[in-house]
């Protein structure tokens, strides 16, 4: 078998095994669907491309985050204007219910809305701190190396990015259910629509 034969079967596996998550980080960032699905497939085709940088005494999937983190953020450097997250009519009304814990499935459409619009008036680089250290579990140093900053510089943000989320909530960050915070596509969609076939 030959390299490149070698080197596309070790990609389409890290895609089969990570593209979700991937996919959640991208979406954590840039908080649109579409944008967070083209960060995904970029991050493959860019990992596929340095195939030979990997470290494989490293773990792949944090490899694949501090790629997608570095698309998701100049994607954004890139974007001029901040596109509003989409409309609530349609596509995303029905697909978000379910994952609460409340009686009344309208009363966890609201508390989701609410989350999410909080969410998108950070800062991206305090989003990608928030979803890599809270859904992820990655210290402060993993952070810094993703974001290209200092662990103090990290600590900062996300203590910064919680007061915030704690203003803008009334209440305490950690007490917001986690299934109200959301990490996923306005669709209900957790992982790319390529993994849910």
């Amino acid at each position: 078998m030959t390299d490149r034969e070698l080197r596309d079967r070790a990609a389409d596996q890290a895609y089969r095994d990570h593209a979700t998550d991937v996919y959640r980080v991208a979406y954590g960032i840039l908080r649109d669907p579409d944008e967070a699905l083209d960060a995904t497939h970029d991050t493959f085709a860019r990992a596929w491309e340095r195939w030979e940088q990997y470290d494989s005494q490293r773990p792949l999937r944090a490899w694949l985050h501090g790629i997608v983190v570095h698309l998701a953020l100049d994607q954004l450097r890139r974007r001029r204007v901040r596109r509003l997250a989409l409309p609530e009519l349609g596509r995303d009304a029905v697909g978000r219910i379910g994952s609460g814990s409340t009686a009344d499935p309208a009363t966890d459409v609201v508390r989701r809305r609410v989350v999410e619009d909080a969410l998108a008036t950070l800062r991206p680089q305090a989003r990608a701190a928030l979803v890599l250290r809270h859904y992820y579990g990655y210290d402060y140093a993993q952070i810094g190396a993703f974001l290209g900053t200092g662990s103090g510089t990290v600590g900062s943000t996300l203590s910064r990015a919680h007061a915030a989320l704690r203003e803008r909530l009334g209440g305490p960050v950690e007490d917001t259910d986690p299934a109200t915070v959301p990490t996923r596509a306005p669709d209900g969609a957790t992982e790319p629509p390529e993994v849910l076939r």
